[in-house]
């Protein structure tokens, strides 16, 4: 987690509003946000204020504690609520995560209360989940592997992905993944969430 850069400021600074704004709308206080996340309330502070730039798992985990998307800190809320859409080839919206070698494409824009995201996720060598804080969230993860091996680590146990294999977990299973090859490693991911959507 480092400071934003110039280029990454904006998308930063709309998650960062986006945090705090979710917090007060859910009526929680910094405290409480921490103890359902497992985070320290100083750290959420940080992020809120725009010092911090909070690695994927920090992220998916305060967006589980405020009973969120992930996507709903970065996304910029253009598009309107539809019940249908089709995505031709190459157009998903494409988020590349601060500071990190970790780029993610929507295969799947939101639909009116959305209950799922789907994402290919690229990985460049070194790229990782979060540096220790492992991904945890009420829902479920189905991950399809395309390119390269991914690492995951779920209860401990080393899991690796290779291209046609398919891993099917819990969300609230603490897990890590980490790019496990000597290139950059590609999969689909689709997670379904547990809670409302907003």
């Amino acid at each position: 987690m480092d400071r934003p850069s110039a280029a990454e400021a904006s998308p930063v600074r709309r998650a960062t509003e986006r945090f705090r704004r979710a917090r007060l709308e859910a009526g929680l206080s910094l405290r409480q946000v921490a103890e359902k996340s497992g985070l320290a309330a100083s750290t959420i502070h940080k992020i809120e204020a725009g010092r911090l730039i909070p690695s994927l798992a920090v992220c998916i985990r305060l967006a589980d504690a405020l009973g969120r998307r992930i996507s709903y800190f970065v996304e910029d809320n253009t598009t309107a609520a539809v019940e249908v859409r089709h995505l031709p080839a190459q157009t998903g919206r494409v988020l590349h995560v601060a500071g990190t070698p970790l780029r993610f494409e929507h295969v799947a824009e939101p639909l009116v209360n959305p209950q799922m995201e789907a994402f290919i996720v690229t990985v460049a060598r070194g790229g990782k989940s979060g540096a220790g804080v492992p991904i945890r969230y009420r829902g479920e993860e189905v991950v399809f592997g395309l390119a390269g091996r991914v690492r995951f680590v779920i209860r401990g146990e080393p899991y690796i992905l290779k291209p046609g294999d398919t891993l099917h977990l819990k969300g609230d299973v603490p897990h890590t993944w980490e790019n496990a090859g000597p290139g950059t490693a590609r999969m689909l991911m689709v997670c379904a969430f547990a809670y409302g959507q907003r």
